[in-house]
């Protein structure tokens, strides 16, 4: 498969294109040029969240082959002070971090099916935990996953072309030095999100559109 990564630059889209770059073909889209080597191909789209038909034209203007499945690795993640007291701006910028990014990798998942052949675009979102949890200190995170799960619901029952999944990782992913994993918390490992996320995305049909994967 040639697979597009949103969040392709952090932790976790890293590792997964690390995991997943031996058998497919990784292109990522960040908003600003790697100096180091990357497992992935890299596509410069600075404002890809305002404009989400540039990252198609830019697989246009490189050349790339067509895209077979997304991957939507996007969201901020913190433990910080009580919700509200964060203040407006705060959950201003949680949502367009958050619930935004993930809109726009939708839209760009709708173009790249509109435009493709037969086969049908496979988009699959990652959420998290606290999508079921109001976790104390990431509340707005808490509201936009739960909120995610609907826009891809929503994004599948109206989708021409397309096929949108929902991963919940519901454990920390190891690795991730953001993590509080005081008290022995479990954590999994990125190969294991790698074999769901392929799972999911080789047989979407066998899968619900929201599927949790534990530690």
């Amino acid at each position: 498969m040639h697979i597009l990564i949103f969040g392709a630059s952090g932790h976790v889209g890293t590792g997964l294109a690390h995991h997943l770059s031996a058998k497919h073909r990784i292109t990522g889209v960040v908003r600003s040029q790697r100096d180091e080597a990357t497992p992935y191909a890299p596509i410069v789209v600075p404002r890809w969240v305002d404009r989400p038909q540039t990252v198609i034209d830019e697989l246009h203007r490189v050349g790339a082959p067509p895209v077979d499945a997304v991957i939507a690795a996007v969201g901020g993640w913190y433990v910080d002070e009580a919700m509200i007291d964060r203040g407006i701006d705060a959950f201003d910028q949680d949502y367009t971090s958050y619930l935004r990014g993930h809109f726009s990798a939708c839209t760009v998942s709708e173009g790249l099916a509109d435009a493709g052949g037969s086969d049908r675009v496979r988009h699959l979102a990652l959420n998290g935990v606290a999508s079921v949890e109001a976790c104390v200190g990431s509340g707005a995170i808490s509201v936009f996953g739960a909120a995610q799960e609907m826009l891809i619901r929503v994004a599948a029952a109206e989708s021409r072309s397309g096929v949108y999944r929902e991963l919940k990782v519901m454990a920390p992913i190891g690795g991730d030095d953001r993590n509080d994993l005081h008290g022995g918390v479990e954590t999994i490992g990125l190969p294991a999100v790698a074999d769901a996320v392929i799972a999911v995305l080789s047989r979407p049909e066998e899968h619900e559109i929201s599927t949790q994967v534990h530690a």
